[in-house]
């Protein structure tokens, strides 16, 4: 990416990270509202504004990140930065309004977009966070995304992401506040458990004893088939939830009750059912025939139910970046496509193999769908590892399994299978170091507790799970890691960056400076030298 973009980014996450626009204390300034108050009121998952921000960020079909990672880089690349907003507390729909906002605002916002998504309130916080110098900073957990904690910046969009556990970064913030729009809490105890994810005795307000989980009676669509610009009903009956939610934009919703909605494609909606004992999901097709590409525009006659068409399916093609291909390099993504039509519904599993040898071939993708016995689709993305003759592969194929059973497989002929050829060579693996940073500036020398943000970049060498450290280096001890974020590499090229806070001067526990490293697939393969650039020296 231009370095000019990377520099803006990297300032946002600086000033994330030092929370310039935060007052010193919470509570000393009438400007900046105590927490003696409520804050789930700031969660605003019914406003009318996210609503309809939500459904503007998620109109655009075409475009292939996840919806939570959009919604993320929405905000990152809409709200402005504003070191003068710590005055008073931002609405969402202020901040959206504005189109700036600090930390706590850009915070709320983004916790309320994820929940009126549909993100379990028990699976997303707004947390406000102290340094050991007193510095304040807000910023989300969340498990939503992988099912574990994780700090997010929403300062900072999708280019640059942490991967830290919200119990290390608690360490360097300690939590004092944590909230929804359904809880609230202030006990420190409470806090970490919840972040741990212990059972215990959790904040007075919060207390609740441990339950069942929750029963999805029914989840339905009436109709289940629409035709493009028509609406359908979707209807549900939950018993024993704290918390219901429905993804793509519904949000949450009572246990039992209807919305109407009016999908511009056959889309997936998960329902997600949640107590004190845990979550259940349930999942719903609704398939959306367009005018533009149905044969006729007359009403489709409705077949008898006792009278079964003879199920069928055709191989749709292999597809990347819109075009149908037959050949791909290692490491690009590309989708498989199945159509399906008659015979009985039931669930489905499309998998994707890699040919080896007869009773050696491996699943490398897999998705399942609910199939409605008249007619849908199946498709399944991923990125192929081995090129064709790399360990014996062959080609990769698609099956498809339904109610347990391989009902087609792509046959060694026609469709053909996918080839893969093997990735352009981008040469030994190059790392470069951004440098120690302050805003914008590059420092050497940095003090005791002052938030900092580093980076580097990567070029060439292997694609695979990279783990970039900050280090403590000290005399005649084991040097630990302070700070850390692993991350995906697809051995083209990136920029990583993180915070950290040094919280030993330089002569403090045999405390030398801080460094560098760069781990890839747990192996050592990079460090930033002693003399140029600069290791980080660290004064009181």
């Amino acid at each position: 990416m231009p370095f000019a973009r990377f520099n803006k980014a990297l300032a946002l996450l600086l000033a994330a990270a030092v929370a310039v626009g935060c007052s010193p204390r919470i509570a000393s300034s009438s400007m900046y509202p105590a927490m003696s108050w409520d804050p789930r009121s700031l969660i605003t998952v019914d406003d009318p504004v996210i609503r309809t921000t939500l459904k503007a960020i998620l109109s655009d079909n075409t475009d292939i990140r996840t919806d939570f990672r959009r919604v993320q880089d929405w905000e990152a690349s809409h709200i402005v930065y504003d070191r003068n907003a710590y005055t008073h507390w931002q609405l969402p729909s202020e901040t959206i309004s504005k189109g700036a906002g600090d930390c706590k605002d850009y915070s709320t916002l983004l916790c309320s977009l994820w929940r009126a998504y549909g993100v379990p309130a028990s699976d997303v916080y707004v947390a406000i966070g102290q340094s050991p110098d007193g510095i304040l900073h807000a910023f989300l957990i969340e498990k939503y995304l992988n099912g574990k904690w994780q700090v997010i910046e929403p300062q900072i969009g999708g280019f640059i992401t942490s991967d830290l556990f919200a119990i290390d970064t608690a360490q360097t913030y300690a939590i004092n506040y944590l909230f929804n729009d359904r809880e609230y809490g202030s006990n420190t105890t409470w806090i970490y458990q919840k972040i741990r994810g212990l059972s215990s005795a959790a904040s007075p307000q919060l207390a609740q004893a441990k339950k069942p989980l929750p029963v999805v009676k029914s989840f339905s669509a009436d109709p289940p088939t629409i035709y493009l610009g028509k609406s359908t009903t979707l209807s549900w009956v939950v018993d024993g939830a704290a918390y219901v939610g429905i993804d793509q934009g519904v949000g949450g919703v009572d246990p039992t009750g209807t919305v109407v909605v009016s999908p511009r494609d056959t889309t997936l909606y998960k329902l997600v059912a949640s107590n004190t004992g845990g979550s259940v999901t349930e999942n719903l097709s609704v398939r959306v025939i367009n005018f533009n590409t149905a044969r006729s525009s007359q009403p489709v006659l409705s077949m008898p139910q006792d009278v079964e068409l003879p199920f069928s399916i055709g191989f749709a093609g292999w597809h990347k970046e819109g075009e149908t291909v037959n050949n791909v390099n290692a490491g690009q993504p590309v989708s498989a496509v199945i159509n399906l039509k008659g015979g009985s519904s039931g669930q489905c599993i499309m998998r994707i193999w890699r040919s080896i040898d007869a009773g050696h071939d491996e699943i490398v993708a897999q998705w399942g769908f609910k199939y409605d016995g008249i007619e849908g689709s199946g498709q399944i993305s991923f990125a192929p590892s081995y090129a064709a003759g790399e360990s014996g592969t062959q080609g990769y194929y698609a099956d498809l399994m339904k109610d347990g059973v391989q009902v087609w497989v792509m046959p060694n002929g026609y469709p053909p299978r996918l080839t893969v050829a093997p990735k352009p060579g981008y040469g030994a693996l190059s790392v470069g170091f951004v440098g120690w940073r302050s805003g914008v500036d590059a420092i050497y020398t940095s003090k005791k507790g002052q938030a900092l943000a580093t980076a580097i970049t990567l070029s060439g060498g292997d694609s695979g799970q990279y783990t970039l450290n900050v280090r403590r280096d000290t005399q005649g001890l084991s040097d630990e890691a302070v700070q850390q974020l692993t991350f995906f590499y697809d051995g083209t090229s990136a920029v990583q960056g993180l915070i950290f806070v040094p919280l030993y001067a330089t002569g403090e526990s045999s405390t030398r400076g801080y460094y560098l490293d760069l781990y890839k697939d747990g192996k050592f393969i990079w460090s930033l030298s002693g003399t140029y650039p600069p290791r980080l020296i660290v004064t009181k």
